[in-house]
């Protein structure tokens, strides 16, 4: 008899590719919070750029923009406006508290004291409960009990993380800025007195530019461009959201104008992956590779929540790497997310979060700043989470359900070593290569790979981290069958 030998297809079959269009839902974390402080710490109307007309002196009370009308336009008739119009009310809500002359009362209602008044309209006259005896047909309204908590709001959101903040649009009065010269009233970078450290902020001398970099509550001085000398300064002028007013520099002193923000910890572009790559988490991890050639220096810009370093290495399953056989104790890793330019890679460990860094080009002739080349939002994670694909011998390796096959590039990890689960193939002059499975899987994590995608500066960066099962197909239609006559054993 003759046997039916089963062998894999030397051609690779043709692939029809199905492509799928996600949608990335950028979700704004609104922060809620409201403090009863009215005084210090709940800021009335300063989320507007020109303020409101409450008063005709600007900053008092605070929020006005000192254009209270003073006069009707149209008919000629000023009316004044009514107290208190324009600004912000806060109601609550509660039982009445009493007067000592009305518990006196109270207490000596003969209504009250004979008990036998059943509860109504009346009695709740004698009590000084709030009341409406007529909003009823025939009935009445009677607040037996409240209760009151305080209020919590949602605040307007003015920036996201990591996107460019502007100086003001209007000027020291609340006046919008029009004209050739709007966008140079106000200097670029905000005033300090520390170097922009723990300022919630990142300047970037490079690009000139403000960079939201911490969420939450913000506050940013603009320094205004055009100086005063001691004979023309406005005395009387008020920072309607800071305490200093002037800035001295020799004999020019400038004006400080200070805004308060807010800070969304929402990213203002998607995010860039980046997973941990020390330790026992090198093998998973990937670092990222910096092109030496394009980019001169990477600025990571550490925040509250995002800090350069920790002050003990991380403990915990997989902190330890395997030992070379010595006795040496090797020196605790303490970093978070840095660039190692000799090795030109970008290495996570220790720290969970999001991260703003910016790409720098060639030095400038100043020798000390770059050409910007882009910002990424970078989110650390400890280490990826596999999304499970089969794909079966003979066919190309592709993306987990849901990614795009063509914006994506892959990276797979070898774990073991001999002959690997699949075959390269690459293209004159194209861009990335192709994988097509070979040889069957037999463990879990045997064929592991990284999705890139391309950011700021040709960066690559882990999209999705895909775990493949290689298994041969169960068409058979896709073999390739040939009549053999009968053999002692295979090889022959």
């Amino acid at each position: 008899m003759n046997t039916l030998l089963h062998h894999l297809r030397r051609t690779l079959p043709a692939i029809p590719l199905l492509f799928w269009v996600t949608r990335l839902a950028a979700q704004i974390a609104l922060p809620i919070e409201y403090r009863q402080t009215l005084n210090e710490d709940t800021r009335i109307n300063l989320q507007s750029q020109a303020g409101v007309p409450i008063s005709t002196t600007v900053g008092t009370p605070p929020g006005s923009n000192g254009q209270q009308p003073l006069g009707n336009e149209s008919t000629g008739i000023f009316t004044q406006p009514t107290a208190g119009q324009f600004r912000s009310f806060l109601s609550l809500g509660a039982i009445p508290g009493l007067t000592q002359s009305q518990w006196l009362a109270v207490s000596n209602s003969p209504t009250l004291r004979n008990g036998a008044t059943p509860f109504g309209i009346l009695v709740a006259e004698q009590m000084q409960l709030p009341r409406a005896a007529a909003a009823l047909p025939g009935g009445a309204i009677i607040l037996r009990r409240a209760m009151v908590g305080a209020p919590f709001l949602s605040r307007q959101v003015s920036f996201s993380f990591g996107q460019v903040i502007e100086p003001p649009a209007v000027d020291e009065n609340g006046t919008l800025l029009t004209g050739p010269n709007a966008s140079s009233y106000w200097l670029p970078e905000p005033h300090t007195r520390v170097g922009h450290t723990n300022s919630g902020y990142y300047w970037s001398p490079h690009a000139r530019l403000v960079y939201a970099i911490q969420p939450g509550p913000l506050n940013v001085t603009w320094v205004k461009a055009e100086s005063y000398n001691a004979g023309n300064l406005p005395s009387t002028y008020v920072n309607p959201s800071g305490s200093e007013r002037f800035r001295t520099n020799g004999a020019n002193i400038f004006l400080l104008y200070s805004q308060n923000y807010l800070v969304s910890g929402s990213s203002v572009k998607p995010p860039r992956k980046m997973y941990w790559t020390q330790k026992a988490f090198q093998n998973i991890g990937k670092p990222i590779s910096v092109p030496t050639a394009r980019v001169g220096a990477v600025n990571i810009v550490y925040n509250n929540n995002f800090p350069l370093s920790v002050t003990n290495e991380f403990e915990g399953i997989g902190s330890t790497s395997p030992t070379d056989g010595t006795t040496n104790t090797p020196l605790p890793e303490l970093r978070t997310l840095w660039y190692e330019q000799q090795q030109g890679n970008i290495y996570a460990y220790n720290a969970e979060g999001r991260v703003f860094v910016e790409l720098l080009g060639d030095l400038r002739p100043d020798g000390r700043t770059f050409e910007p080349l882009g910002t990424e939002v970078v989110d650390v994670f400890k280490q990826p989470v596999p999304v499970d694909v089969t794909v079966e011998l003979g066919e190309r390796i592709v993306p987990p359900e849901g990614h795009d096959l063509e914006t994506l590039v892959p990276e797979p990890i070898n774990f073991v070593a001999g002959p690997g689960f699949a075959f390269r193939h690459d293209v004159v002059g194209g861009q990335r290569p192709s994988f097509y499975a070979t040889r069957e899987t037999r463990n879990l994590n045997d064929y592991l790979v990284h999705w890139m995608e391309t950011g700021e500066a040709g960066l690559q960066w882990p999209k999705v981290f895909g775990r493949y099962q290689l298994v041969w197909p169960t068409d058979v239609a896709k073999y390739s069958l040939f009549v053999r006559p009968l053999v002692a054993d295979a090889t022959a």
